[in-house]
């Protein structure tokens, strides 16, 4: 199968800055980034993200993301809405149920949506 065309594109721009791995399955795409910085607050500098995008790109956006199970706060706890473990890709990812408002197809895309992780584990709720 291949990437809807517009997520293809941003892909590419991805991997010009950080390590991207895609794995394609039937009615979504995994997105691994590698090393990505989680700011402070945490118990460490940087975790791996799993996105999961709908094929339907960009009608449809990533809704959650995940981290490797090892992300908790600096002192310990779990991030708020951040209890769930799920397996994707044969290993145990953190499941950060945060969520944006509303995904516009229009105006967003991957970048953004980075940035609105980025944004919210600033927030280190």
């Amino acid at each position: 199968m291949a990437l809807p065309p517009r997520l293809d594109k941003e892909l590419g721009e991805l991997r010009q800055g950080v390590e991207v791995e895609i794995t394609e399955e039937a009615d979504a795409i995994s997105i691994v980034i590698r090393a990505f910085s989680v700011g402070e607050g945490f118990n460490q500098p940087t975790t791996n993200v799993l996105l999961r995008v709908p094929r339907t790109y960009p009608d449809a956006g990533p809704d959650m993301f995940w981290t490797s199970p090892e992300l908790l706060l600096a002192n310990g706890n779990v991030p708020q809405a951040a209890e769930s473990m799920e397996n994707y890709l044969g290993k145990l990812w953190r499941r950060f149920s945060w969520h944006k408002a509303a995904w516009n197809p229009r105006i967003d895309n991957l970048h953004g949506y980075l940035e609105f992780i980025r944004r919210r584990l600033r927030e280190k709720k």
